[in-house]
């Protein structure tokens, strides 16, 4: 018995769909990312609100953008939360970075009297640099979970 044309198209047509399907459920990035990359959507989300809210120029941080720091943080310990239950692998890291989002809005208003205090021209305060340091953290962390959850 010999197979009409039609049913090689048929077969192939099939054949080219399951090779699709399973391409497809194996290169994907794993379910738990999701979590992670809605913190990531947030965090982005966030920088972009803070910027609006910026006062132009590189002044000390105002109370309002030290209100939307303070939201920002506290957005991202909730969504590291939800990475903790759907990606134990990467708990470590986005709970980290909450507690590095937290240090830092908590050292906003220290360095305002801080600065506030010295004398015009002189040095940062030493708590500007604590910051810095803290926002170089808190970029290692959110490449890290970037690089875990890329696809």
């Amino acid at each position: 018995m010999r197979l009409d044309r039609r049913w090689w198209i048929a077969i192939g047509v099939v054949v080219a769909v399951i090779v699709a399907l399973v391409y497809s459920m194996f290169n994907r990035p794993p379910a738990e990312c999701d979590a992670v990359r809605e913190l990531l959507q947030f965090n982005q989300s966030q920088a972009a609100l803070i910027e609006s809210k910026s006062s132009e120029g590189e002044g000390l941080p105002t109370l309002a953008e030290e209100t939307a720091y303070r939201a920002w943080a506290d957005g991202l310990a909730e969504r590291a939360q939800k990475v903790s239950r759907s990606a134990p692998d990467l708990e470590w890291t986005s709970s980290q970075l909450a507690n590095l989002a937290d240090e830092f809005v908590r050292k906003m208003s220290k360095v305002r009297a801080e600065a506030e205090s010295r004398a015009p021209g002189a040095p940062a305060p030493p708590t500007y640099y604590e910051m810095t340091a803290i926002n170089a953290q808190i970029s290692q962390k959110l490449a890290h979970l970037s690089e875990a959850c890329a696809g």
